[in-house]
């Protein structure tokens, strides 16, 4: 036979195990460590039967649009927060404070709030505004309960 002998060599498998084993090393840290990333708590919206609805509290919706923002007050019952205001896009700040006011002065107002974005804003904004409605400038919890909504555009 050319070429070959009629000796068997076993097959090395020691450079496969311990390249094996370094990976299972290495996804066991990286599940380790992203089991402990703490994620925000979205709420999907409910669809209720409809009709009644005297005791749902009053919510409200920020509104993200490419060059401002609106706070609308509202819910299901017909008995919201009342109205719109407008803030400048990005015054975190302002969004924070009016929130904070509007807590304190409507009564019975739910713990969570309607965040939609216009398609031409990028993710990033709609993160922020989800930062600057959770808590306070204190830490207290404002809105810790976000609903992200979609707006349809015509």
């Amino acid at each position: 036979m050319a070429g070959g002998g009629g000796g068997t060599e076993d097959l090395n498998l020691v450079p496969y195990l311990d390249i094996m084993v370094n990976l299972i090393m290495f996804m066991v840290t990286v599940t380790a460590y992203i089991v402990q990333l703490k994620q925000a708590p979205i709420i999907a919206p409910t669809y209720g039967s409809g009709g009644g609805g005297g005791d749902q509290k009053p919510f409200l919706t920020v509104a993200i649009g490419t060059t401002q923002m609106q706070i609308l007050g509202g819910s299901s019952g017909g008995n919201g927060a009342g109205g719109a205001e407008t803030i400048k896009k990005g015054d975190w700040a302002k969004l924070n404070s009016r929130l904070k006011q509007l807590k304190d002065t409507v009564p019975n107002l739910a713990d969570n709030l309607v965040v939609s974005a216009d398609r031409a804003v990028p993710y990033k904004e709609v993160i922020k505004a989800m930062d600057a409605v959770r808590l306070d400038v204190s830490g207290q919890p404002l809105f810790p309960n976000v609903t992200l909504a979609t707006v349809v555009n015509k």
